[in-house]
Formats: C-alpha cells, sequence, structure tokens
C-alpha cells in the first residue's frame, strides 16, 4: 500500500492542478454512474467517460454484443475522438475471484499524458453495495 501512495504522490507532485482536477473528476464521475448501475441492475455493461475541450462530462456508449467487445470498441471510439477531449475514462465491470467479489475497474487517461488504472472492490448483498477502498496503480496509454 505504501508503495502505490508513493507512485500515486508522484503523478499529483509531477501533474499541473487542472490536469489532476480532470482525472478526479472524471474518476469521481465514472465510480458514481458505476455505482448507480450497480444499486439499479446488479451489473453494468462497460461504457466510457469523456471531458471534453470545454471541460464537459458525457457518457460514450457503443453497440456491442458483449462486454469484452465493448470494452474494446470504447478504446477504439475515443482513441478516434481524442483531438476533441482532454480526458478520457473507461469502465469495466470485472470480477474479482482471487476475493470471491467483483470490481468496478476505470482507465484513466488525460491528453497531458497521465494513464491510470483505479479497481474499486466490491460486493452487492440484497442489493446492497458494499465498496472497499480504492486501488491505484499505473496504466499503459491506450487513447492517446
Amino acid at each position: 500500500m505504501e508503495q502505490e501512495e508513493e507512485s500515486r504522490m508522484s503523478w499529483r507532485d509531477s501533474t499541473p492542478q487542472p490536469v489532476q482536477d480532470d482525472v478526479d473528476n472524471l474518476l469521481d464521475s465514472a465510480l458514481t454512474l458505476a455505482e448507480g448501475h450497480l444499486r439499479e441492475r446488479g451489473e453494468f455493461f462497460p461504457f466510457g467517460l469523456v471531458v471534453d475541450l470545454e471541460g464537459g462530462v458525457r457518457v460514450v456508449d457503443v453497440d456491442a454484443p458483449d462486454a469484452r467487445q465493448a470494452k474494446t470498441m470504447i478504446f477504439g471510439a475515443l482513441a478516434q475522438m481524442r483531438g476533441e477531449l482532454r480526458a478520457a475514462a473507461v469502465v469495466t465491470d470485472v470480477a474479482l475471484p482471487e476475493t470471491a467479489s467483483s470490481g468496478i475497474e476505470v482507465h484513466l487517461e488525460h491528453a497531458h499524458g497521465i494513464a491510470i488504472g483505479v479497481l474499486e472492490p466490491y460486493r452487492l448483498a440484497r442489493g446492497e453495495l458494499e465498496a472497499e477502498a480504492l486501488e491505484g496503480h499505473t496504466a499503459v496509454r491506450a487513447v492517446w
């Protein structure tokens, strides 16, 4: 955990505040939307979120036959839109077999050069969402 905090601090230490704000706001929006879907339906299909050049946040959905293809298609759509964006996220519902739980996985990128992965493990019990602490890591850029 200490190493995770150090890597999180290091990207913040070298990143302008407006970029940090974009990433933080996008992560907050992604988790809020995914958690809402989980509470309402018990699951969610992968989706994208973007921050446009004016700072507006909007959802990017694709019509795909399954979650794996949806994730790939969303990354492709975001890469095509990157000239019109400041930041982008791909949000997926993942199984965590080692803990017999699930997780909201958020891949975040910013045009400034940052790529971060965040995982929020969760359990659903009788319609109640029990979210655990966020886990972050450096990610490989796929949009920019």
